[in-house]
């Protein structure tokens, strides 16, 4: 059965489920009701991890559960390789820099500031901290 939602289309096979006739469960309003059992309970043959409430599961076929974890278990190991820090050592690289400059013209500025107050104090705090920072190629000024 071919079936659309939301532009997509796909196709819907449902399962058919064989059950057994069951016994007489009780009665509703004079109706009598039946509780029937399923004669086997379908099994996905793929084998899927699911996640409730944090907590991980699995279903589907043992033997497809146990080569998932197995999966799993090589990605954690060889997933977390030095090729993916290497990939994102540029973007790193850049970003060190951005904030290097970004306390260098926060730090310039407060210099800045303290000059104009004549605060001696406040200068050689400044001047501490950045030597704390090491700011290699920022270029500050502490003599008036």
């Amino acid at each position: 059965m071919k079936l659309k939602y939301r532009g997509n289309t796909y196709e819907y096979n449902p399962l058919t489920v064989k059950e057994t006739d069951g016994e007489v469960s009780g009665k509703y309003r004079g109706a009598e009701w039946k509780h029937h059992h399923c004669r086997y309970t379908p099994i996905n043959e793929n084998a899927v991890e699911l996640k409730y409430r944090g907590t991980t599961y699995y279903s589907g076929n043992l033997q497809e559960i146990e080569k998932l974890k197995q999966r799993k278990k090589l990605n954690l190991i060889f997933g977390t390789s030095k090729n993916q820090f290497a990939r994102n050592k540029s973007k790193n690289d850049r970003l060190i820099e951005t904030h290097s400059a970004n306390l260098c013209r926060d730090l310039q500025r407060r210099l800045e500031v303290a000059k104009q107050r004549g605060d001696e104090n406040l200068i050689q705090m400044l001047e501490d901290e950045a030597n704390q920072l090491t700011m290699n190629n920022c270029q500050l000024s502490f003599n008036n």
